[in-house]
């Protein structure tokens, strides 16, 4: 999914001020949880691609604390099979894409990558 599309697809889930999470269908929730994946998974494309989505970063933490990469959240919550078949979408989309890199930088120096969809 592009950008875009990601857009429109919350535009139909409910808004959180209006009917409370725990209130959504388990459709809408699912929808919500495979929508945050391929935002995820769209940001690591635009800066390394899915290996950065499944790295886990073991630098990071402090003997006992809880090791996370990016993917780990999204396959608790939807499992590892479904989180491969987001991935092949992604990548199948992000494949028609331009990446630009270093168009924006912020204040402290930091520079954005801007994705460009297919159907922008």
């Amino acid at each position: 999914m592009t950008d875009r599309q990601i857009r429109k697809a919350r535009e139909s889930l409910p808004s959180i001020c209006r009917i409370p999470y725990n209130e959504w269908t388990d459709e809408q929730k699912q929808l919500d949880k495979e929508l945050s994946c391929r935002e995820m998974m769209n940001s690591c494309l635009a800066y390394g691609g899915m290996k950065e989505f499944w790295r886990r970063h073991d630098s990071l933490f402090t003997p006992g604390e809880v090791n996370c990469g990016y993917a780990d959240s999204h396959v608790e919550k939807l499992g590892l099979k479904r989180v491969r078949e987001l991935e092949r979408e992604q990548e199948e989309d992000f494949a028609k894409a331009k990446l630009y890199r270093n168009t924006f930088t912020d204040s402290e120096g930091v520079t954005y990558n801007t994705i460009v969809w297919g159907d922008e």
